[in-house]
């Protein structure tokens, strides 16, 4: 709470934001994939100052993929069939951080190649 001293008041509330940083915002682009075929997605940060080092916050990839904490690429060949949730966060070089929660569907593999 702020007190001038001619007797006005004013409080403000601060959202746990970095005081001169730019809010982080992530987002991906992870679509379904298949066991034994090679996948690619990935996660994107916007806002705040690059570098961005992205992480799995809580949860797991799926099996056989692998987060690139530089550049948030999300490769490898999946190995188990399922819906994998887990929550992926990034952290600016400013200081922001924003997480999100991510699912990747696998499936079976071998309906045929493209």
């Amino acid at each position: 709470k702020v007190v001038a001293a001619s007797g006005g008041s004013d409080t403000a509330s601060v959202q746990g934001k970095i005081t001169g940083a730019a809010p982080v915002h992530l987002d991906d682009d992870t679509p379904a994939g298949k066991v034994g075929v090679a996948y690619s997605g990935s996660l994107t940060a916007s806002g705040g100052t690059a570098p961005y080092t992205y992480s799995v916050h809580s949860g797991a990839l799926p099996g056989g993929l692998s987060l690139n904490a530089s550049t948030g690429a999300i490769t490898g060949t999946p190995t188990a069939v399922g819906t994998f949730n887990f929550t992926a966060k990034v952290v600016a070089a400013s200081g922001g951080s924003d997480t999100g929660t991510i699912s990747i569907k696998v499936s079976n593999g071998g309906e045929g190649h493209h």
